[in-house]
């Protein structure tokens, strides 16, 4: 989405007649099905490796795919709102992105969080891509987890809400920033 901003197609893309909400959610959408279809990639060549779910939780792991594909693309949606250049995009990933990522259960799962330390442990429970994980494990092998089913959908409507607020000239994050020459 920064290199969109950066090179100047999302400009382009946002100053079609078709509504800002709109556009974004549909640019959402197409990130979150790329994703699931990398992850179906990813799990292809899994197998080979003899990581063998369920058939079934084949199935059952497409929505959760695109239900924490949307809300990973739509925290980067709203992140690169933030960000004005590619080269602040780095500073972004150390400092936001692999935290989240090494701090949610993505390495290692919950119950080994809870028995390294307590106060690890509570973090990971704040941390939304701690459920995005937990609602693919689950779905792979072909259950669900309610929990982490709300909480991710309830965070990918505040990520989307966010990305909007910040994409909207008028009032949004884009609209404040202002170029001193």
């Amino acid at each position: 989405m920064v290199v969109d901003r950066e090179m100047g197609s999302m400009r382009v893309l946002l100053t079609s007649p078709m509504p800002r909400a709109y556009l974004l959610v549909c640019k959402l959408i197409s990130i979150a099905l790329i994703s699931a279809l990398q992850a179906y990639v990813f799990l292809a060549i899994a197998y080979f490796f003899g990581v063998e779910p369920p058939i079934i939780g084949y199935i059952y792991l497409l929505p959760a795919l695109i239900v924490a594909g949307l809300m990973l693309a739509s925290l980067g949606l709203f992140i690169s709102s933030l960000v004005e250049q590619l080269e602040n995009f780095a500073g972004i990933m150390n400092f936001v992105i692999f935290p989240m990522f090494f701090l949610s259960s993505a390495l290692y799962p919950l119950w080994k969080m809870r028995e390294a330390n307590e106060w690890l442990y509570q973090i990971c429970l704040f941390n939304p891509f701690t459920y995005a994980v937990e609602l693919l494990r689950f779905a792979l092998y072909a259950t669900t987890n309610s929990k982490a089913l709300i909480v991710v959908v309830i965070t990918t409507f505040v990520f989307v809400a966010a990305a909007i607020a910040g994409y909207n000239p008028r009032s949004g994050l884009l609209g404040r920033k202002t170029k001193s020459d």
